[in-house]
């Protein structure tokens, strides 16, 4: 499935753009190993595969440990086992997570503390990001016909240590899966007069 997105990527950029995802990606799928980077071994092989690389994404958290999520203890094991990897080898480490199912349903997916599990999650990292899907009151609020909705997700950042505040984007979804700005532009609310005649 990730070639498959890649070649719909491919299809956005330049032949210069294309080139360099082709010199500087590297996909490991590790569907089947269980990884644990609690265990000296995986510990080791993710430092060696860090190690002259800028960015290294972990797809999901949940993947790379088996430990109690709820637990702060071993969360907290866990965040300073990637923060160790990242300290020797200068490479960033993004990991993706899931909120949780009480923040997604309340359509608070943005939030800072959505983070399923321990806070440790979200209180022992330096920045976090999230995509949210538009609710059916964004998608009144940008004019976007509840049938489409589906198609929008909000990009923000909830928690930056190290930069600026970043404004929310919102993004459409394309064919393959690819994310693409939206331009949309907000409705003026007019008190009792229905949608669309204002």
């Amino acid at each position: 499935a990730i070639h498959h997105r890649l070649h719909a990527l491919g299809a956005h950029l330049s032949a210069e753009e294309r080139q360099a995802v082709a010199d500087g990606l590297l996909i490991q799928p590790l569907i089947g190993s269980l990884p644990n980077i609690m265990a000296p071994e995986w510990f080791d092989g993710l430092k060696r595969a860090a190690e002259g690389r800028r960015l290294m994404v972990l797809d999901t958290l949940r993947r790379f440990h088996i430990e109690e999520e709820n637990a702060s203890g071993p969360m907290a094991q866990v965040i300073g086992r990637m923060e160790a990897i990242a300290a020797d080898t200068g490479c960033s480490i993004v990991f993706l997570h899931h909120a949780s199912k009480g923040a997604a349903m309340m359509g608070a997916g943005d939030q800072q503390q959505a983070s399923r599990g321990s806070s440790v999650l979200v209180d022992n990292i330096r920045w976090q990001s999230y995509l949210s899907s538009m609710t059916s009151a964004e998608a009144e609020e940008w004019g976007v016909d509840d049938d489409q909705r589906r198609f929008f997700v909000r990009f923000g950042v909830s928690k930056a240590n190290y930069g600026a505040p970043f404004a929310d984007r919102w993004f459409r979804r394309h064919d393959g899966g690819v994310l693409k700005p939206a331009v949309l532009e907000r409705q003026r609310k007019s008190k009792g007069v229905p949608r669309g005649e204002a």
